[in-house]
């Protein structure tokens, strides 16, 4: 009897495929750590998707260096990561056109307070932000940067209001 497993044609088979396996293994890890890069630390996936996309856009519609992409997606990644932090230390404020009958007046002077305290920390952020992101580019693509930010937080505020709407 011969024995058909040490063939020179399954040796070459089975070497392919463990060489196949072996290169789709370190695909799928590459491809795990890139997704993984792009959440941050404390960040919830929603949010992080919303700033690729913001940045995604961003870099469509302003002038930036092709060289200094990297930077700019560095800084961009760290201003959306500060602002995000800011709004979890503030989370569960009541919006200001809010209507108040229902709060105490001791509830509504504590929620001015916060929100106004958030607003000041939040203009520090993007005046901080404003001259980092000025060493890459012009105070008028920064502008525009800021504006495109705000329309597609607003798309986004309008996807999930509109989802919830449509639930059955």
């Amino acid at each position: 009897m011969r024995n058909d497993s040490l063939n020179p044609i399954n040796i070459k088979y089975v070497a392919q495929t463990i060489k196949a396996l072996i290169i789709t293994v370190i695909l799928l890890i590459s491809a795990n750590s890139s997704i993984q890069a792009q959440i941050r630390p404390g960040m919830p996936r929603v949010r992080a998707l919303l700033m690729e996309r913001q940045l995604s856009e961003i870099k469509k519609n302003i002038s930036i260096d092709k060289r200094d992409i990297p930077q700019f997606d560095e800084i961009y990644r760290n201003y959306i990561t500060e602002i995000f932090r800011l709004n979890s230390l503030y989370e569960g404020l009541v919006p200001l056109e809010t209507n108040m009958d229902q709060y105490s007046e001791t509830q509504i002077e504590e929620n001015f307070i916060k929100q106004t305290d958030k607003s000041k920390r939040l203009l520090l952020i993007r005046e901080k932000y404003f001259y980092e992101f000025k060493t890459i580019i012009k105070p008028r693509e920064i502008m525009k940067l800021y504006s495109i930010e705000r329309q597609i937080l607003r798309q986004a505020q309008q996807e999930m209001r509109e989802r919830l709407d449509n639930r059955p």
